[in-house]
């Protein structure tokens, strides 16, 4: 232990004799690990910025459904409400409701009229992970088919409410107008004009700004009957070779109880001859291109690394010259040549890991100025919500410094070396 803590004694002495030039060579490493950091970061935060939604919303445990393609003698099967109800019946289903969405309702409320996009939620989405969590005043409605909206947060205030507790039971006009399916394969136009009470706000902002600028959540029944809520889905029908009017829905979304129901769920659902595909599976998807990011940044700061590494080798070379008699005499009095490798292992190690606290530091202050610069560019661009494009976990932190310093002490291997071959005799004869 005196040994082990007289050469690190030693090693700091050998530091601070060339302090301007161990502090440039620390804070080459300090760029090289501060850009390392931060380029991981941005890719971890963006990565955190991607699955936020998913996991707050619990769309885990939701499961996409769709009627199969399939040639008109193959009779698929037809995704109608009669299809829900045996869905929601089946062991660990929590909801079964179909994927219906307006864009472009308008809200008017005295003078002030905004446009904003309707989806439809059955009462039980309050219970739906987190959701309860989203509102900010009032509450979910309780009946599928009331007159009744939730209304996103900037939408309220851009009706002309002070706060978003003066907003809850205060009726509001909405106004929607579409094609609808009619007869001998046409569209015919209607518009609908009906009074709701809003029972909530919710603020989405930050993960779905679509939703959270102006947002429109409305029972589930009540929307079915809305004009344009169904003209999307047959459209594409159409478009893709289909029969024109479409029987049932195009998409539905079923809810599972508990994560664990979701492969029995999702195989008895293709049972009953439907197409299923879960947010799971997507999310993986999308988890492999962020791995493949932060694969390739850091790949990139690994050079910037390696390349200020080369400036340790330099630094210890150009020591092991300096204190060519020093070394000889230590190895005269008894130090051994695993001693002197040490040694000088330790002086690198201690550059890198000055340098790599100093690049969480340096990381830390240009991930910062980013933010700001791309929160005030949002803000031009009207996004209210503050972005938190970047991601310090520990683990990145901790594994940036022994990066540093591993990487350090493998450039500290060669001068190492080449001290611990130094002829003590030909050292003291000054040759």
């Amino acid at each position: 232990m005196k040994r082990a803590w007289w050469i690190v004694r030693l090693a700091l002495g050998g530091l601070r004799r060339t302090p301007l030039r161990v502090g440039l060579t620390a804070l080459g490493v300090a760029i090289a690990s501060g850009a390392l950091v931060s380029m991981v970061a941005f890719a971890l935060g963006l990565q955190r910025a991607a699955e936020t939604p998913f996991e707050v919303l619990g769309l885990l445990n939701n499961i996409e459904i769709s009627p199969k393609e399939g040639e008109p003698s193959d009779k698929p099967a037809v995704l109608d409400d009669a299809a829900l109800e045996r869905i929601e019946a089946l062991p660990g289903v929590a909801a079964a409701y179909p994927d219906l969405r307006i864009a472009g309702v308008k809200l008017t409320r005295g003078d002030k009229t905004k446009n904003g996009m309707a989806i439809g939620l059955p009462p039980e989405a309050a219970l739906f992970g987190s959701a309860g969590d989203l509102l900010i005043a009032g509450q979910f409605f309780h009946t599928a088919d009331a007159p009744e909206a939730v209304l996103g947060e900037r939408l309220v205030r851009d009706l002309g409410f002070d706060s978003p507790d003066d907003a809850v039971c205060a009726e509001v006009t909405l106004e929607a107008s579409g094609l609808v399916p009619g007869e001998a394969e046409s569209f015919t136009f209607q518009q609908q004009e009906l009074t709701v009470t809003i029972v909530g706000v919710y603020s989405l902002s930050e993960m779905v700004p679509q939703m959270g600028r102006g947002g429109v959540v409305l029972p589930i029944e009540l929307i079915k009957d809305i004009p344009g809520a169904r003209f999307a889905p047959n459209f594409r029908h159409l478009r893709s070779g289909g029969n024109f009017l479409r029987e049932g829905y195009s998409s539905a979304t079923v809810r599972v109880k508990q994560f664990s129901d979701l492969a029995p769920v999702e195989k008895a659902i293709e049972e009953m001859g439907f197409k299923t595909r879960t947010l799971l599976s997507q999310l993986e998807k999308m988890r492999a291109f962020f791995v493949f990011m932060d694969v390739l940044l850091a790949a990139v700061g690994t050079v910037a690394l390696v390349v200020a590494g080369l400036g340790i080798v330099n630094t210890l070379l150009m020591s092991v010259l300096e204190r060519y008699q020093e070394i000889g005499i230590s190895k005269a009095i008894g130090a051994s040549d695993g001693d002197v490798v040490v040694l000088f292992l330790t002086e690198a190690g201690v550059i890198g890991v000055i340098g790599g606290l100093t690049g969480l530091v340096l990381g830390w202050v240009v991930a910062w100025a980013l933010e700001i610069a791309i929160n005030i560019y949002a803000q031009s661009q009207e996004v209210t919500a503050h972005l938190n494009v970047f991601a310090f976990p520990l683990w990145l932190l901790v594994s940036a410094v022994l990066f540093s310093a591993a990487v350090s002490v493998a450039a500290g291997v060669f001068p190492a070396i080449r001290a611990a071959r130094i002829d003590p005799i030909r050292a003291l004869r000054g040759e």
